[in-house]
């Protein structure tokens, strides 16, 4: 149960809701997945520092560290995926020379020193896969859910890496969003070697993924250490430019791409994420949904609100969190919203109240620190003077 009523009051494990841009990272902006080239973001022009910059505004917009999926093969300043195979649509003769520019210098100054508001995330080099220069869907699975050799993924995962290098991006990705929502769970494989590289979160379609064994919750689920998180649907088609802001919550992820946010003038970009600024404070702001700081807070508060148990018993709130996994990647903070009866503070025994903000509609959130160790935290309120 994710909601109680303790007399006039109203406890909720509130849902997580976090933004996630996926595709970013072409500097190319065409579509050219229909002659053998990758589903970049149908983008009518090349992309440029104004479409980061406008990732960055949205970001603070929402008092949140968005997630960017990034693709990173444009981004290839000495044609180093020419010796990874199937990376690349020119395979042993890849060439990025047009890529290469100032623009590489800004752009990844411009991420180093926006850390704080935008994180990077794994996507993919190429975002495809290529044989014979013959373009497959997707770079780590098949469309059936098949993983690519170990020795294929090792190499493109390494080569993900030596790209942020050549770049002096200075992040180490700990989430991992699959090309196309090609995935697989349930033997281990996978996950075994994202954690190798340090990824502790996947998101994904669990409809979409190949599943050897069912997920632990139909809505999360773990593995070798790394938690997967349904994605849902996106709201907007993957394609759609400078898309009107469109709401399919609530759910923990919204998933957008990167062409949704962007004008066909840069300049103009900042319209449109202030449009998806507005509704997503909008549909936040209730006292069901929480919205997650960062990747990290999400994956913590979903699982708090999909597997922890809230009773009340003896005049006391007791949330029970035995059903969450003894994992470092979520344990920490998390929060609980409360209505009603405005004149109550709070006490915790088995974690501290870390803060108790009061915000809109009378909702009074806190956020709460379990003690080491400790598998259930009880709440109970003392009235003020």
């Amino acid at each position: 149960m994710i909601m109680i009523q303790l007399n006039d009051i109203t406890i909720i494990l509130p849902m997580p809701v976090f933004l996630i841009i996926e595709d970013v990272g072409w500097w190319q902006g065409v579509d050219g997945s229909s002659y053998q080239e990758p589903f970049r973001n149908n983008l009518k022009r090349p992309h440029c520092l104004e479409d980061y910059q406008a990732l960055a505004h949205l970001a603070e917009r929402l008092s949140m560290r968005i997630a960017l999926g990034m693709v990173m093969c444009e981004w290839d300043r000495t044609d180093v995926l020419k010796h990874i195979p199937g990376a690349t649509w020119m395979g042993k003769a890849w060439n990025n020379q047009k890529n290469r520019g100032p623009q590489l210098d800004s752009a990844s100054d411009f991420l180093n020193d926006h850390d704080h508001l935008l994180e990077i995330a794994l996507h993919g080099v190429g975002h495809e896969f290529w044989q014979d220069g013959q373009m497959e869907r997707s770079e780590f699975h098949d469309r059936e859910g098949n993983m690519r050799s170990e020795e294929l993924v090792i190499r493109h995962l390494e080569a993900f890496e030596e790209l942020l290098d050549q770049n002096h991006i200075l992040t180490s990705p700990r989430l991992f969003i699959p090309p196309a929502l090609n995935h697989s769970f349930g033997d281990g494989s996978i996950q075994t070697l994202l954690k190798k590289f340090g990824i502790d979160y996947v998101t994904t379609k669990f409809s979409r993924a190949r599943q050897f064994n069912a997920p632990k919750h139909p809505k999360l689920t773990w593995e070798s250490d790394v938690i997967l998180l349904e994605r849902g649907s996106s709201p907007v088609a993957w394609n759609e430019m400078a898309s009107p802001p469109a709401w399919n919550g609530p759910q923990p992820i919204i998933a957008l791409h990167w062409g949704n946010l962007l004008h066909s003038q840069p300049e103009r970009n900042i319209e449109i994420v202030d449009q998806w600024a507005d509704l997503l404070l909008l549909k936040t702001s209730g006292p069901d949904v929480f919205p997650a700081k960062d990747a990290a807070a999400c994956w913590r508060q979903a699982a708090v609100h999909y597997l922890a148990e809230i009773k009340n018993e003896k005049h006391c709130i007791i949330i029970d969190l035995s059903g969450l996994p003894k994992l470092p990647s979520i344990c920490g903070i998390f929060s609980i919203n409360i209505q009603g009866q405005p004149d109550v503070y709070w006490r915790a025994v088995g974690a501290k109240i870390l803060e108790q903000n009061r915000g809109s509609e009378n909702i009074l959130t806190l956020k709460l620190l379990p003690e080491e160790g400790k598998k259930e935290v009880v709440l109970f309120p003392v009235a003020t003077d």
